[in-house]
């Protein structure tokens, strides 16, 4: 028997917002797309507007329920566009129907436009699954794969996402990991060596017809500290060679002038995720261990997502004071269903 969560059977949905939308769509037995129908924002449409306003939009990985809520308040606070990112590790945990369940309810009570994107993925059946799911846009990742085939793969997944009024991103180019090097130095010194030529640029936006084009321009992923040195010529060069949005990865490792000065050469979508992350996971380390010191340990296991979630929300505003988007809420806010 299906049974209402405790936040439905006893009245309060403003507490759990998230547990009562995911009720209301096993109830239904509807599709999030289909059933409970909020419009979420057209990633590209974001974009455009980003790039002729010569700002950018923030766009931010939680990583549960409480972190899209905290993201989705931040960007209210700042009444800034937001986009919700979702790579394959926390979709497998808690299911693309629960994450847009949360995010559609967010979005719905939302101030501000918000669109939900896939980060980072080579697997076409997952990409197929969020399409169905309603996603804004996707991320087919074919970086590491053979030129030739990166292009092939792209562009079926462009068209695939095109029929369902989806946006695509891809890399090209390696981006690399923090984690993949011994040291941050060294990271850095072979991103410098993997950068993406505005012609090899041009040419796989023309083959591909990519929505938004991530170049690697000197930034690393996971980097949680500010230390890149981006090429804001080459940057500025590939915005001209392709005529798309771009998209600057590796944001936390960003120092703001860079920021600034990327965005000002043609950078429409700033990724972030580590220092957001790594605010998120040391309030959340002090809040477990406070768990059972209080007076009732069944009142510290409701409470301890609490700090976590204002640790999440005040990372996630200063990130966003740093690409311009602030008070931008108002542009660029076409809905897709």
């Amino acid at each position: 028997m299906l049974r209402q969560p405790p936040s439905v059977r006893h009245g309060h949905r403003l507490a759990l917002p998230w547990a009562a939308a995911v009720w209301d769509l096993a109830k239904h037995k509807r599709r999030p797309e289909g059933g409970i129908n909020v419009p979420l924002a057209s990633t590209q449409a974001m974009v455009r507007a980003a790039r002729a306003g010569r700002y950018a939009v923030g766009a931010f990985e939680p990583y549960g329920p409480d972190q899209i809520l905290a993201t989705v308040a931040a960007a209210e606070d700042e009444r800034a566009p937001v986009i919700l990112q979702f790579w394959s590790e926390v979709i497998e945990t808690w299911g693309v129907g629960t994450l847009m369940a949360v995010a559609r309810e967010a979005a719905r009570r939302a101030r501000v436009p918000v669109a939900v994107h896939l980060d980072h993925c080579t697997d076409e059946a997952l990409i197929e699954e969020c399409l169905e799911a309603g996603l804004s846009s996707v991320m087919f990742d074919g970086s590491r794969l053979p030129l030739e085939e990166n292009v092939a793969r792209t562009r079926a997944v462009v068209r695939r996402a095109h029929a369902a009024g989806a946006d695509v991103e891809a890399e090209l180019g390696i981006i690399g990991a923090l984690a993949d090097y011994a040291s941050p130095e060294e990271a850095m010194e072979a991103a410098r060596e993997l950068l993406t030529t505005p012609e090899q640029a041009a040419a796989f936006v023309r083959e591909t017809g990519v929505d938004i084009l991530a170049p690697a321009v000197g930034s690393v992923h996971g980097c949680p500290f500010p230390m890149a040195r981006l090429d804001i010529a080459r940057i500025a060069a590939i915005a001209e060679a392709t005529g798309v949005p771009l998209a600057l990865h590796g944001g936390s490792g960003i120092p703001p002038a860079q920021v600034e000065a990327a965005i000002a050469a043609g950078i429409a979508k700033v990724n972030v995720d580590a220092e957001v992350r790594g605010a998120y996971i040391a309030a959340l380390r002090e809040s477990v261990e406070a768990i059972g010191r209080g007076t009732n340990d069944w009142e510290d296991l409701a409470r301890w997502p609490r700090a976590a979630r204002e640790a999440t929300r005040r990372a996630v505003r200063a990130r966003i004071g740093s690409t311009g988007s602030a008070g931008r809420a108002g542009q660029g806010a076409a809905a897709r269903v």
